[in-house]
């Protein structure tokens, strides 16, 4: 069944001021609650690229937000400072080596002797919590410490391995080589799937690490005051009672975007092609652009005056390989505009057949005006509803769960104005409801001010929490320190 409904390279940041309209982010407005404190955001992995990731544009939404909130921004990663690297104006920028005691002492030391109390911690993802969160509790007990999500990441793997073992258990029934295949009892299956109640069907060490990736996430969730979920869908997992999450430290935290007038938009008249976006550092996008290059040749053949148009940082060589100009399929990389990379394109294809969190790929296709085909999986969360069950003008595009139906979706959108230009209405519509930046930040304000007043009454009540800091459950603040004593 169809329903029809309504990032990209590594050298974008310019000396000491910068303007990243360019990049479709947007500055907000001073917050009408300021603090005379320091922020902090840690990374152990990664700094922000917002025109490589859609966790990129997130996570500099936020930045950009709080230097207005704040007296100052900080942000520290543990991996080293690329040489093109500058500043985010009226953001701090600090190298803190994960398992490092002195090194995040004095870091820590250093932005409260210059720029007073840091009251806020931000982990950017979970393992930034593992990384960070045991010294930040031990040198600024009275810091909230914030858990940003990003996505759930246990989910997106547990679905990525459900993926793997279907495709190995139809290659040994057919006994052919595993291929990247969509149907709808797979997409059932991914949509259905709960990381604590999976079974697996072989113990293989990936099944386990799925498993142990969830119960890492679910911990640090429990250890922090608050926490940001991308998703909905996401929140309502979350909440199921087995897990035990205080629902009053889950807060809705998606994207952050500026109010879309179609007007501002071009026509289906002016616009031509298909276009894939998202960088291929993301497993979801590299398994996503096998399928679509497998099932192109069928929209080409109903469409043979169509192209295929593929952006994305991080191109790896078996990528760059599926470039085929006679078939009208082009792998470009990296695209330092992707506004006018949208713009001009018709119809966005995302075959997603796992993923979690909300695909920044469709918050950028709609911010464009620009209809997509996707799976269940790219458009879960992205919706007025829990449900796809319901009328065909009710999405940006169309969603459907299986390679046959994709095909003659993306051949509908593509060819049919009306349907076209009701898909495109739609999308700007339910991105102005659900990503409008006004209310989407003043949840995370609210949510900021309240756990700050009531901060001590909050976490003698969350049992759960103080269990797992308890001394015995250490392990990831052990672990680190004998990194630190192996390596000193």
């Amino acid at each position: 069944m169809i329903f029809n409904r309504s990032f990209l390279g590594s050298s974008w940041w310019h000396r000491d001021v910068v303007s990243w309209s360019s990049y479709g982010i947007r500055l907000f407005s001073a917050s009408t609650t300021t603090d005379s404190s320091s922020i902090l955001f840690l990374s152990p992995t990664s700094w922000p690229e917002p025109n490589a990731t859609a966790a990129g544009t997130r996570t500099v939404s936020l930045l950009t937000h709080f230097a207005a909130r704040f007296d100052s921004v900080h942000f520290g990663c543990g991996a080293p400072m690329k040489g093109s690297m500058t500043r985010l104006a009226n953001v701090h920028w600090h190298h803190i080596k994960p398992n490092r005691t002195d090194d995040m002492t004095n870091v820590l030391q250093h932005i409260q002797s210059r720029n007073g109390p840091i009251s806020t911690v931000v982990f950017d993802r979970f393992y930034a919590e593992e990384a960070y969160s045991f010294r930040i509790r031990e040198q600024c007990p009275n810091a909230l410490r914030i858990l940003d999500m990003q996505d759930f990441h246990s989910l997106r793997i547990g679905r990525q391995q459900l993926v793997k073992e279907i495709d190995q258990r139809e290659a040994n029934k057919n006994h052919t080589n595993k291929q990247t295949k969509m149907t709808s009892e797979l997409i059932e299956q991914v949509m259905k799937f709960d990381p604590s109640l999976y079974e697996w069907v072989e113990d293989l060490p990936q099944h386990k690490k799925a498993h142990s990736t969830f119960l890492r996430e679910l911990a640090s969730i429990h250890r922090s005051d608050l926490v940001l979920v991308c998703s909905n869908s996401e929140m309502k997992m979350l909440k199921q009672p087995s897990w035990n999450v205080e629902s009053s430290k889950l807060i809705p935290a998606s994207f952050f975007q500026m109010r879309v007038e179609q007007e501002s938009t071009m026509s289906y008249d002016e616009r031509c092609d298909f276009v894939s976006i998202g960088g291929f550092k993301h497993p979801p996008n590299v398994d996503s652009i096998r399928l679509l290059r497998r099932i192109w040749p069928r929209i080409r053949s109903l469409l043979p005056d169509a192209r295929m148009h593929v952006y994305g940082a991080y191109p790896t060589n078996e990528i760059r390989s599926m470039h085929d100009e006679r078939l009208g399929f082009y792998v470009h990389g990296h695209v330092e505009d992707i506004k006018e990379a949208l713009l001009q394109r018709r119809v966005l294809l995302a075959p997603l057949r796992f993923g979690a969190g909300i695909k920044g790929k469709i918050i950028d296709s709609w911010c464009y005006g620009l209809p997509v085909v996707t799976t269940p999986i790219g458009a879960e969360g992205m919706m007025m509803t829990d449900t796809l069950a319901f009328n065909e003008n009710d999405w940006g595009g169309c969603v459907v769960s299986n390679e046959d139906e994709f095909v003659k979706a993306a051949v509908d959108l593509y060819t049919t104005k009306d349907l076209w230009e009701c898909s495109q209405s739609k999308g700007i519509e339910l991105l102005n409801a659900l990503f409008n930046k006004e209310q989407n930040l003043q949840l995370i304000d609210d949510a900021l001010d309240d756990a700050k007043m009531n901060m001590r009454q909050r976490r003698k009540r969350d049992v759960t929490g103080q269990l797992l800091w308890h001394q015995i459950n250490h392990s990831t603040e052990y672990f680190s320190k004998w990194i630190e004593l192996k390596e000193a």
